[in-house]
């Protein structure tokens, strides 16, 4: 069980939401953690053709480690000014980063736990905690279900009474452990269709089948073999992950040097385990306005440049290295401007479009649980209300005096609610907060495209978080684009700069939430 502390609450209630699968992406974990963001600058450093980073780290690291718990003090100082020089490969600074960084990923979450055990309940900062934990256990190679199981038993089953500096002592033991190694069988669609040797992790269709009942799976498939590969990894999900990754690249080997198309199958199998793990991606891409605005179907001869861009967003659920050329390619087309000098100008448009975008849809969640309350003080009136925009406007209009006072049951509401709190007491401060964090989810998805694309580099540190965390709001601010072209017949860039403009005319002490709900209107 957990510790009945309204800071340590809220701080799991995020962790589980940012954990599960399902979460809407205005509640979801838009950034990577520290440690994964000094691991890209050094890349970047090793991968530069200069062997040079000139343009100061800190511009896209941000500077949120400046007050991050998991760094000890002194080492902030270091890391400042690190950031800030030149980083050269064949300068002293580069050793001394990459030396930093392996220090401070070392210690990172028994820091976070010592600095919890003495903080008083005030001075925790619940969302800025979880994103701070949830990115650095997903960065170090955990499944998000493995954590969210780990913390549910923890914390809901688990008769022993965890503090939150517990939980992360004890999750810090799993993260040093050396990886463990999984048997993983990903069974494929056809025969290897080559007359080479076949290796030994080959399985043919009978011996699948063998090996099946065996670590009792039971299974009708229809499969034409499969492999057996050895992984390493943090967890069952995880290794079945890669596992079906190496699949791929196996496949695209056999596709251009045999001519045979060899694709893997919706589960891998790990010994050991119980259940077989599903290999569907599901990176939470969103455009329900096709649906809303009976376009699923709408395809006409005339394909405007929102139509090509569903196409491309259709492979963000495919293979790493095509998710991230296909998402930037989707976002370039609808958002860049003729005279735009550096590409990169259509993440800063497509960030506006996700700030803009949060207010409702927050507001839209929190009206519809309300509605759901048959003793909610706001159920009438909300249930009145002829539109989402009504009801959004309802809710913030509630939270924003505090008047009536509302229950919301579980701890992910509460803290949703605070979100919404700070948001309509300083809007223009959050949004922008909003906008940076987004922007920088995007930039990154930029960079990873160029070295897919230019480098030719298919492993990057940040290529799986960059999707993770970019694909939802991705989906977001496009769906916006579709509602507008569907609706109205605006155009992508006149609709990012309508939403730049309502931005800058957002005032912190306004009194009348009414613009937060219409920025897009």
């Amino acid at each position: 069980m957990l510790e009945g502390k309204d800071s340590s609450q809220l701080v799991v209630a995020r962790l589980l939401e940012f954990f599960a699968g399902r979460s809407s992406w205005f509640r979801g974990l838009w950034e990577v953690g520290l440690v994964l963001l000094l691991h890209e600058a050094i890349e970047a450093v090793s991968t530069s053709p200069t062997g040079a980073l000139f343009n100061k780290a800190l511009d896209w690291t941000g500077s949120g480690f400046k007050s991050d718990e998991g760094i000890a003090p002194r080492d902030r100082d270091i890391l400042a000014a690190l950031l800030e020089s030149n980083l050269h490969a064949k300068g002293g600074e580069f050793p001394a980063l990459d030396r930093l960084t392996a220090r401070i990923e070392s210690e990172y979450l028994l820091r976070w736990a010592a600095w919890l055990k003495d903080a008083p309940q005030e001075k925790v900062k619940p969302e800025r905690t979880a994103r701070a934990v949830a990115s650095h256990l997903l960065d170090a190679g955990f499944s998000s279900n493995y954590l969210h199981r780990w913390l549910t038993y923890r914390t809901t089953h688990d008769s022993r009474v965890y503090t939150l500096a517990e939980l992360l002592s004890e999750v810090h033991e799993l993260v040093t452990w050396a990886l463990p190694s999984f048997s993983v069988l990903v069974p494929v669609n056809a025969a290897l269709g080559s007359k080479a040797q076949p290796p030994k992790e080959w399985l043919d269709a009978r011996a699948v089948s063998h090996w099946l009942a065996a670590n009792g799976f039971k299974t009708s498939m229809r499969q034409g073999g499969g492999w057996l590969l050895d992984i390493k990894a943090r967890d069952a999900d995880a290794a079945a992950e890669r596992a079906a990754a190496a699949v791929e690249r196996l496949g695209a080997r056999l596709l251009i040097g045999a001519g045979h198309r060899q694709l893997h199958g919706e589960h891998a199998y790990v010994r050991g385990e119980r259940m077989p793990v599903s290999l569907r991606r599901r990176r939470r891409v969103a455009v329900h306005s096709i649906e809303r605005q009976a376009q699923l179907f709408g395809q006409g001869e005339a394909m405007s440049r929102v139509d090509a861009a569903f196409e491309l967003l259709g492979q963000l659920d495919g293979p790493d290295v095509v998710a991230v050329a296909a998402g930037w390619a989707a976002i370039e087309a609808l958002l860049s401007a003729p005279n735009d000098e550096n590409k990169a100008a259509a993440a800063d448009r497509l960030a506006a479009l996700v700030a803009c975008s949060f207010p409702r849809a927050e507001l839209t969640l929190l009206a519809s649980l309300q509605m759901r309350q048959a003793s909610s003080p706001l159920k009438a009136q909300l249930d009145a209300c002829q539109s989402n925009r009504e009801r959004a406007l309802v809710m913030a209009k509630a939270l924003k005096s505090g008047q009536p006072s509302l229950s919301w049951g579980d701890a992910a509401q509460m803290a949703a609610v605070a979100r919404m709190g700070a948001l309509l007491n300083a809007p223009k401060l959050k949004l922008e907060d909003i906008r940076n964090h987004a922007n920088r989810a995007f930039r990154r998805l930029y960079r990873q495209r160029n070295l897919v694309l230019h480098a030719g580099m298919t492993n990057s540190v940040a290529l799986g978080a960059c999707l993770r965390t970019s694909a939802p709001l991705i989906g977001a601010g496009i769906d916006r684009i579709a509602h507008a072209w569907f609706v109205h017949g605006v155009e992508p860039l006149e609709l990012s700069v309508t939403a730049t403009h309502r931005l800058s005319l957002l005032k912190d002490k306004d009194a009348d939430p009414s613009p937060l709900v219409d920025l897009l209107e």
